[in-house]
């Protein structure tokens, strides 16, 4: 009999989305509605996001958390809130200070910033929040496979990287590769965990 052949880390981790889509999916909106409201609270809680001055958001695209929520409530209290944009012809995002409401659809199917939106500098932006298909409890985040975020976000070392999730979309542990980038939190309705990116 032979054995079964080792699969490559970018191999599990396209079973894994595939999964954890699915998985997400199967919530009912209103669930999804009311555990991002919950993950909007215990965001404000997280000591990197309430202390940033400019704060990365991103607009949910299918069944993520609704970071909306978490845009309205910091702009509420005078933090300057920026949403991502891909950069034409480059596997990288930028980021331009708009509100929810402005957002236009972009390349992704994900919603943007308009072309006219005032771009900032990566150094200014504070924090990320960071959309995933799946997270671990190390924190380690699986996106889409695009790999925007995991370069952005190598460019930015000084921002706080801070993964927001249901519950059911974290795992003990997930395929690492070297150019995954490490998460400093995450946050979901249930709870809330702190990770030393340096020390790993």
């Amino acid at each position: 009999m032979n054995a079964e052949p080792m699969r490559t880390p970018a191999a599990v981790k396209q079973a894994l989305r595939l999964e954890m889509i699915a998985l997400r999916a199967r919530l009912h909106q209103d669930v999804r509605a009311e555990k991002s409201r919950a993950i909007a609270d215990r965001l404000e809680a997280v000591e990197p996001f309430r202390d940033a001055r400019v704060v990365a958001l991103y607009a949910p695209l299918g069944t993520e958390v609704d970071a909306l929520e978490v845009a309205r409530r910091a702009l509420a209290r005078g933090v300057s809130v920026v949403f991502p944009r891909a950069v034409p012809g480059e596997r990288r995002l930028a980021f331009a200070r708009c509100l929810p409401g402005e957002l236009v659809r972009g390349p992704l199917g994900a919603g943007e910033p308009p072309r006219t939106a005032t771009e900032v500098g990566l150094e200014d932006v504070g924090c990320v929040v960071v959309p995933g298909v799946a997270f671990s409890r190390d924190g380690l985040r699986l996106g889409r496979g695009g790999g925007y975020y995991d370069a952005t976000l190598a460019a930015m070392p000084g921002a706080a990287r801070v993964g927001v999730a249901y519950e059911a979309q974290v795992l003990p542990s997930l395929p690492r590769e070297p150019h995954d980038a490490l998460l400093d939190a995450l946050v979901t309705e249930a709870h809330t965990l702190l990770f030393a990116r340096d020390s790993r």
